[in-house]
């Protein structure tokens, strides 16, 4: 099959979980975001920690992505990757207010020093200023660092394939950034992320649009397939009880309903687990969509794409953040 023409005015969200790997081909026109491929498969190389220091994995998994882009006919030239939030640290520091530039950059870069045993220059560090807000005395950081190793994995296995890399996101704020999409930047109120994972549950709160805080909570989820609904109530109360306790933790209300709604994604995630939620709570619960907030223009994909769209949550988030 011949490569399509790559064209620029388009870019591939990728994510990687699981050993799945998932693109999403997105494309702004007139100041509207539109879905144009997506599409899904299994690496030939496990993914994870071990095969970072490996150049023969990264163009291995090169060729699997190229596989990938290839049968699904995507033509951008660009993409966005996705990294598991359990492969940075995601720190939110206060900051000065008054600072800005180069003395902003040298405060976050004394603060991650204070968390990391190795060598600071072992890690890539960004991060996004956030305003005062509330009345408080002094504005926060949401700081990201990775390790150097992970990014030069990324940079040689794109440099394997057609697509240039772009950008390197993370699963939680490329979640944020898709399903707070309809918030206006204004609008009082929280709402709650969660993220269920084989390993873990990961909530997250975002205030407005702004990220507001993560946290990760055990809980591994079965390989052997869907949760009975037995287990599925026991991990709605779950996901209640670990809420409500992050919300009395941070001072951020004394209830669930104090929300102004609760959103699920992830491989773990079920229908039955958003009914028994919404018999607990009198709140907005939804299961994630991206395609309900998404103009799809293109084919949404095979049967297992099209039951589980909110396992498209990070690649399409991916996506809107180049465009």
């Amino acid at each position: 099959m011949a490569m399509p023409m790559p064209t620029t005015d388009s870019v591939v969200g990728m994510n990687i979980r699981d050993n799945v790997l998932r693109i999403t081909e997105a494309a702004s026109s007139g100041g509207e975001w539109r879905i144009t491929k997506l599409a899904q498969a299994r690496l030939s190389t496990p993914w994870g920690f071990s095969m970072f220091k490996e150049r023969q994995a990264a163009r291995r998994l090169a060729e699997d992505i190229d596989r990938l882009l290839e049968t699904s006919e995507v033509r951008a030239a660009q993409a966005v990757f996705t990294l598991d939030s359990n492969m940075v640290f995601i720190k939110k520091i206060p900051v000065d207010p008054n600072l800005s530039g180069g003395r902003l950059r040298e405060q976050v870069n004394w603060e991650v020093e204070q968390y990391v045993i190795s060598v600071p220059n072992d890690f890539v560090v960004d991060f996004e200023h956030q305003p005062v807000v509330d009345g408080q005395p002094h504005a926060n950081a949401v700081v990201v660092f990775v390790r150097k190793t992970i990014v030069d994995f990324l940079k040689d296995m794109f440099v394997e394939t057609r697509l240039r890399l772009k950008a390197i996101d993370v699963d939680v704020f490329a979640a944020h950034r898709l399903l707070t999409a309809g918030t206006a930047a204004g609008t009082p109120g929280r709402t709650a992320l969660v993220d269920v994972r084989k390993e873990n549950l990961q909530f997250s709160i975002a205030h407005g649009k702004d990220f507001f805080l993560s946290q990760e909570i055990d809980y591994p989820v079965e390989e052997e397939g869907d949760l009975r609904r037995r287990e599925e109530d026991h991990l709605a109360r779950v996901i209640s009880k670990e809420l409500r306790r992050i919300l009395l933790d941070h001072k951020l209300g004394r209830g669930i309903e104090e929300l102004s709604g609760l959103i699920l994604y992830g491989e773990g995630v079920s229908a039955a687990v958003i009914d028994a939620l919404r018999a607990m709570h009198n709140i907005r619960i939804e299961l994630a969509n991206p395609f309900r907030r998404l103009k799809v223009t293109g084919p949404i994909g095979d049967a297992a794409i099209q039951s589980h769209p909110e396992s498209f949550v990070l690649s399409v988030g991916a996506a809107i953040k180049a465009l």
